[in-house]
Formats: C-alpha cells, structure tokens, sequence
C-alpha cells in the first residue's frame, strides 16, 4: 500500500489529462472532425476551447511505473479554474487512501494510510520547480491545451509560435524567440487536438513528455481517452504514468478540501516521502 502513495509524487508534477467533455467514454463517440485551417487558426481555437470552462470533475483508471514496477488505480480529480486541484487515490472499493490539493502557491498532502499530512508553499518542493510544473503548468495538462511556463495562453497569442507541418496532419509548434529557462513545445493535429507537450530543461537536466490520444466527441464535447506522462531528472528514477476511460463532468459544483482530522500527525515533506518509501 506504501507504494501507492507514490502516485501523489507524480501527480504533484501533472494534471491529469482532459478537454471539454461531459462523461467522455459514454453515449455514442464519434471522430472528432478534420478541419482545414491554417496553423496561427489552429491553434487559436485549441487556446479559447476551454473558455466557459470554471469547473470539473474527472475519473480514469491509472498506472503507475515506477523503480520496474506497475502499480493500478482507480484515480478522481477535482477542479476549480485558477484556484485549486484536487487528487484522490482510491484503489479499493472508492476508498481515499491519500489526496493532494494544489494551489498556486501551496501544497497539501494528506496521507490516510499514515495518518498524516504534510502543507507546503510551492517553493517548498524543489522538484516541482525544477520540472517548470507551476500551478498555471498543470492547470493546462489537465485542460491538455498548451502553455507557456508560468501563464495560459491566449488565443491572441497563438502569432507568437511558428508552426512547422508534421505527419498527423497537424503542426508542431515552438516559440519564435525562446527566452524561459526550459525549451517547451506541442504538436496539435488537424482535428484541433492537442497530441504532445515535450519541455526540457538543460541545467540541471529535466525532462518530460506529455502524450494524448483516443480523442472523441461526447455531447459536442471533444476529450482525450487515454493520456501517457514521463518525467525524468527530478527524481531518484525516471517515474511515468498512463490514463485510460477518463470520465468527466464539467461545470459543476466541486467541493476541495485540505481539511484533516484532528488525530492526524503534522509532518513535513521530506519526512513523509521517507515515510511512504520505506
């Protein structure tokens, strides 16, 4: 059971993946469209496709690879839009064994199995930093829409990339004048999908890549049914995971909490990671 709480280290590095859609997986699925638009357009309307979008709730069986091993789930987030996600891991029955809530500038772990938790400001994890995943960062893997390190992005920004036409159909796109600490780009395709995020960073070297795929449309809602992320370099060991049947519910009201009971035991980050990996 200790192993499983390793999935929060992970997910404290990412959002779990999704688009716009209400209970992807259900109904009727169909192929979302191809559409002949040109790159700036394209990606313009990826940027504004979450726009009406405050809230939501997103359920998908998960795996974890870490140290050779796999490791499976049942896994729930909760999200309101600029303020705060929610992770649950519950691998028996719907049982929380432990939960994650972010904000953009703290952390909370609350670990059931242990009967303890952990707060933190975001400067606090070293490992978040130097993987360039903000808050706005995996607001955005959640949304599986593009970002820059640190903001969303605009569809009036869509000018500031060059696009560079790949296989799918689609573009691959980088910044024209890359300033930020770590290189980051995307590939969308022509059904104005997201398909890839890769960001690397030279010094100290970090890296990660995020891949979507399975895409349909739901109720007039596009979604992503499967979602695959590697990170290496901010940890001991590279660490990847794999999301499939998500199922979401969008605009709805979602209640976070970081609040524990009372029996619980206060501890701080490095001494719960020691915990939880003995």
């Amino acid at each position: 059971m200790n192993k499983w709480v390793w999935v929060l280290l992970v997910l404290l590095a990412t959002g779990v993946a999704g688009c716009r859609s209400r209970l992807a997986g259900t109904g009727e699925p169909t192929e979302p469209p191809r559409r002949d638009l040109p790159p700036a357009l394209l990606l313009a309307e990826l940027l504004a496709r979450d726009a009406g979008d405050t809230s939501a709730q997103m359920k998908a069986a998960a795996t974890l690879f870490v140290d050779g091993q796999a490791l499976r789930s049942r896994v729930q987030m909760r999200w309101l839009r600029d303020r705060a996600l929610q992770v649950s891991i519950l691998p028996l029955m719907g049982v929380e064994i432990c939960r994650l809530v972010l904000t953009p500038d703290t952390i909370h772990l609350i670990d059931r199995y242990h009967k303890q938790y952990a707060a933190a400001s975001v400067g606090e994890w070293p490992e978040v930093a130097a993987a360039g995943l903000t808050f706005e960062a995996v607001q955005s893997l959640f949304l599986a829409r593009p970002f820059l390190p640190g903001q969303m992005l605009r569809p009036d920004d869509a000018s500031l990339f060059e696009a560079k036409a790949d296989s799918s159909g689609g573009y691959r796109y980088t910044r024209v004048t890359d300033q930020a600490p770590g290189h980051i780009g995307w590939t969308v395709d022509g059904r104005v999908c997201l398909t890839s995020i890769l960001w690397q960073k030279p010094q100290p070297p970090v890296s990660w890549l995020c891949r979507y795929d399975g895409y349909r449309v739901v109720k007039g809602r596009t979604a992503p049914g499967e979602m695959t992320f590697a990170l290496s370099g901010a940890g001991r060991f590279p660490l990847s995971f794999s999301f499939e049947k998500m199922e979401y519910d969008w605009n709805t009201p979602q209640h976070i909490s970081a609040v524990v009971p009372a029996s619980y035991k206060r501890t701080d980050l490095k001494t719960w990671i020691e915990t939880i990996t003995q």
